[in-house]
């Protein structure tokens, strides 16, 4: 852009410049000959002040009416540029920051919700332990029911059988008494004591 700016400038200022350089080389031909004249280190050459001014004066207004404004526009258009490109790069950064903090939020979250999983996991396992122990005891319990019904059973069983048996001695025993007495009312009491003892 700056190119083109010093590009539009020389082509304007060219035909100026060849006429108005002209012309002036032409008028200062005296100034230049009175300049010559006078050579003293100290010595002031008004003519010489003069044309200097003037030249001086010239040039300005050629560079303020041509130049100046190629170069303040040049400038303005670096400005918006650069104040676009800190524009962005601030929009940039504020969402970056705002990415940042969703990020930040969603990584809380995610905390979060690994701590509440855990802690629903340990409840979960606490649980099921409580109801493993319980329903082992209750397990554990039906077993020494069972084992103690089977016990008492079993006891009455063999109770039942050895009465059995105690009968079926008693009475062979007092078969084998009323055989040897006849006396059938001593055999009664005798049985009667025999089983009334077991």
């Amino acid at each position: 852009m700056r190119l083109a700016g010093l590009g539009a400038l020389r082509s304007l200022a060219a035909p100026v410049k060849l006429a108005g350089f002209g012309a002036l080389w032409s008028f200062a031909a005296p100034v230049r000959l009175a300049a010559q004249a006078e050579t003293g280190i100290f010595s002031l050459n008004w003519g010489l002040f003069i044309w200097t001014v003037v030249l001086f004066v010239l040039t300005l207004l050629v560079l303020a009416k041509w130049a100046f404004p190629l170069i303040a526009g040049g400038l303005e258009q670096r400005h918006a540029k650069i104040q676009g490109a800190i524009d962005d790069a601030l929009s940039a950064r504020d969402e970056a920051k705002g990415l940042l903090s969703q990020q930040e939020a969603a990584l809380e979250a995610a905390r979060g919700d690994a701590r509440e999983m855990l802690e629903n996991a340990r409840q979960h396992a606490d649980g099921l332990r409580k109801e493993m122990l319980e329903e082992a005891r209750a397990q554990q319990a039906q077993l020494l029911d069972d084992a103690r019904r089977e016990i008492r059973h079993e006891r009455d069983r063999l109770r039942e059988e050895i009465r059995r048996d105690a009968v079926d001695l008693a009475l062979a025993a007092s078969e084998r008494l009323i055989r040897a007495r006849l006396d059938a009312e001593e055999n009664r009491r005798l049985v009667h004591d025999f089983v009334s003892d077991i």
